[in-house]
């Protein structure tokens, strides 16, 4: 067997994301259930991969004959990105499932691939019958992927606009998630090119080009997977948003007493106790904190503080930050090392909130109150 530098590169990869499988076991503040998406997804990957390198290897009657069949591993591809994004990114879903329907194109297409295989050798027009199944299989598997990619970019989409109203902080971790979907898409963009050049749509890239390039996107997508799982092994979640109009109902029938003790508890919490220096603070920590739900402290939040929890967070860390720099520490430490002092967890979520809260730079601050020292 005559191995080619892409092919090794291949095997590389393979190699990679095995020991990504094992290694995630050992990862600290592990989320068991969503990790054994990612286990599945990786295992999914490498055998991918693997077909790649051994296809040339197999007799083409035999490869023709049981590959359809083990191609019903990439009909989970779909509802196991949905699955992960979503126990990734909601707390209230570690052990999230899809309804069993969703794995029923599955359970047909096993059906389907045992009479595939038991009557392969009686089909009379074997080369019409391998060219219309290899049609249908294609579109099929783009159409799966595609719709729950949709859904993981809908859930995404979700968080990244109601995180301010759950964190104080804008996690760098969610980019992993961001770059994620993003190879997916640009996979998906070349399995779309693939059915293209069978139908004779496009003529200026050939199909076994397509197979490389796609290859190479699963190993970029391993790589990142890869590099964030063991670097942020804990991603900050949300709530997934409620259906229920029992529950919403509930957010509007807090009584005077129970708003004012909450808004005294939060008060207490931030200029007494000085919570907010916390860089993993959130909604939740913070209800847990006063002993009330992120329902009741959100609805407080909303309608008494006027604020989203990540604006009244910060706008306590800014307060605390210009405080120290008019009593001139900025002299003694950097001012991301105040930054992080006051609570802040990176030097852009900083320089970003620094920026809304004021309308100036820390620098611009920093010279603008030495002014006024001056005059």
């Amino acid at each position: 067997m005559n191995i080619s530098l892409y092919e090794f590169l291949l095997i590389l990869i393979i190699g990679q994301c095995i020991f990504l499988i094992f290694a995630i076991q050992y990862i600290p503040k592990k989320n068991t259930g969503t990790n054994r998406i990612i286990q599945y997804l990786l295992g999914i990957y490498s055998f991918y991969l693997l077909e790649r390198v051994i296809s040339s290897e197999i007799p083409a009657a035999y490869f023709r004959k049981f590959a359809y069949l083990t191609n019903v591993f990439y009909l989970l591809i779909g509802p196991f990105v949905y699955t992960y994004i979503r126990r990734l990114l909601f707390y209230e879903n570690d052990k999230y499932h899809l309804k069993y329907y969703h794995y029923l194109p599955v359970v047909f297409y096993l059906i389907y691939g045992i009479f595939h295989i038991n009557s392969y050798d009686s089909i009379e027009n074997i080369s019409n019958y391998r060219t219309n199944l290899f049609y249908t299989v294609e579109i099929i598997f783009f159409i799966s992927i595609t719709v729950y990619l949709i859904k993981s970019y809908s859930l995404f989409y979700y968080y990244k606009k109601n995180e301010i109203k759950e964190l104080s902080f804008s996690p760098n971790s969610i980019q992993y998630i961001q770059l994620t979907l993003l190879c997916l898409a640009l996979y998906m963009l070349f399995w779309l090119l693939g059915i293209f050049e069978i139908f004779d749509i496009i003529t200026w890239i050939k199909r076994p080009l397509i197979y490389d390039i796609s290859c190479l996107i699963f190993g970029v997508l391993i790589y990142i997977v890869s590099f964030y799982n063991l670097k942020f092994p804990e991603i900050f979640k949300i709530p997934f948003p409620s259906k229920d109009k029992n529950e919403l109902k509930k957010k509007n029938t807090l009584d005077e007493k129970e708003i004012h003790k909450i808004e005294s508890l939060v008060k207490a919490y931030f200029e007494i106790e000085k919570g907010y220096r916390r860089p993993e603070l959130s909604l939740s920590i913070l209800a847990n904190e006063i002993n009330t739900t992120t329902n009741k402290l959100s609805w407080v939040l909303n309608n008494i503080y006027k604020k989203a929890f990540y604006e009244l967070v910060n706008e306590y860390r800014v307060a605390d930050f210009s405080q120290r720099i008019h009593e001139n520490k900025h002299k003694e430490f950097t001012l991301i090392s105040i930054a992080f002092e006051v609570g802040f967890n990176s030097k852009s979520t900083f320089y970003k909130a620094f920026k809304e809260i004021t309308e100036m730079t820390p620098t611009a601050y920093i010279k603008e109150v030495e002014r006024s020292k001056n005059i």
